[in-house]
């Protein structure tokens, strides 16, 4: 005999209705201070109803760990590749994104009441991770170098993402030629004919009517890469991010304080030290008014040394690529507190290329990729 599964009584089903009713209203106040960022402090000398605020942190390196003010965070939300930790006391706060055999990224970033600060870190591998790309290879794709002993290093501090095959022989009747290889060094060849050709018209060109001392003051723009809403130019000896959008289309760190110290941010203007807390009122009230003015260029680091090429890193337009005197950097455009400069790959005299989304770098004569992540093993 089937059981008999009697519905509740209308009054009970309307009681229950009533109650629930009732717990959501009760309710809701406190969710929606709680989104909002409002938290209620346990454990204050004099417990009380405090502001927070929030950073969101996007990290590409896999397993890799967030510690804010030398403590790591273990309850942040994860949205894809970004950290999403809530309930932060207003103030300024440090943060590391550290993964294992990966460079640290460091950043003092400002925390306000009732707003969620964005930041984009990076973390390059410590050991170079190339693609060699020769003229030979084997039937079986890997690539072949050519040496005088077996002892001879190929690679010295670099790590193969593919299997090479090193010949102390030059016979190359068993092995096939390497299309990409010839594509790459004619793009490098072209590269170097065009720096060669605006380096003879720079030396040749000038003005008769502008005096010395102008023109050395002037800007020298030879090189220029668009980027979405960004302009990538050199000034100079500098290298400079330019924000062409208007409003919501300039990335959010040109709106913000370029420089943060111990004890305060140093004014450029009036070369005085203005107090953290002065800083920040300020900043509050600038934006609760709406009324923060954003910055249109940003001058990238680098380090002190010549610039010989640079681009955007293909991945992201808040990071550039940096071929300086000893060796290719990425640096981020986000200058809040400092700029974090991590080495892509070392070496003197060498020459990078940007092409389909991959980075060539020239190291003699030798050709190579470079990863900005660390292959699965």
């Amino acid at each position: 005999m089937k059981p008999l599964v009697q519905p509740l009584a209308y009054w009970q089903r309307k009681l229950i209705f009533i109650l629930l009713l009732l717990a959501f209203l009760l309710s809701l106040p406190v969710f929606m201070f709680y989104a909002t960022g409002y938290r209620y402090d346990f454990f204050a000398d004099s417990p009380s109803i405090t502001s927070t605020g929030a950073l969101y942190v996007a990290a590409e390196a896999l397993e890799s760990s967030i510690f804010i003010d030398e403590v790591e965070v273990t309850n942040a939300r994860i949205f894809r590749k970004a950290s999403y930790i809530q309930g932060l006391i207003p103030g300024l706060h440090r943060v590391h994104v550290q993964s294992q055999n990966r460079h640290t990224w460091v950043k003092n970033l400002s925390v306000y009441p009732h707003i969620v600060t964005e930041a984009e870190a990076f973390n390059l591998p410590l050991v170079p991770q190339v693609r060699p790309v020769t003229e030979y290879l084997t039937d079986s794709d890997e690539a072949v170098f050519f040496v005088a002993t077996s002892s001879t290093p190929v690679l010295p501090g670099a790590s193969s993402t593919v299997p090479l095959v090193i010949s102390t022989s030059t016979a190359t009747t068993t092995l096939r030629l390497n299309q990409e290889y010839a594509l790459i060094k004619s793009l490098f060849a072209a590269q170097a004919s065009t720096t060669a050709q605006l380096q003879k018209i720079e030396q040749s060109f000038s003005f008769a009517t502008i005096t010395a001392s102008a023109t050395a003051s002037s800007e020298v723009a030879t090189t220029t890469v668009t980027r979405n809403n960004l302009t990538l130019r050199q000034e100079g000896e500098d290298v400079v991010v330019q924000a062409l959008g208007t409003g919501r289309q300039i990335p959010h760190y040109f709106c913000t304080t370029p420089v943060e110290l111990e004890g305060g941010l140093k004014s450029e203007a009036v070369g005085e030290l203005i107090p953290n807390q002065i800083l920040f009122e300020d900043t509050l009230v600038e934006l609760a008014n709406n009324t923060r003015e954003c910055r249109t260029k940003i001058t990238i680091d680098r380090k002190w040394q010549k610039v010989i090429d640079f681009d955007f890193l293909p991945t992201s337009e808040n990071f550039v690529l940096m071929n300086l005197e000893d060796g290719v950097y990425v640096v981020e455009v986000d200058d809040r507190s400092w700029q974090n400069v991590q080495l892509l790959y070392p070496g003197t005299n060498l020459r990078m290329l940007v092409h389909s989304g991959g980075i060539f770098i020239k190291d003699g004569t030798t050709y190579l990729e470079v990863y900005t992540d660390i292959e699965p093993e």
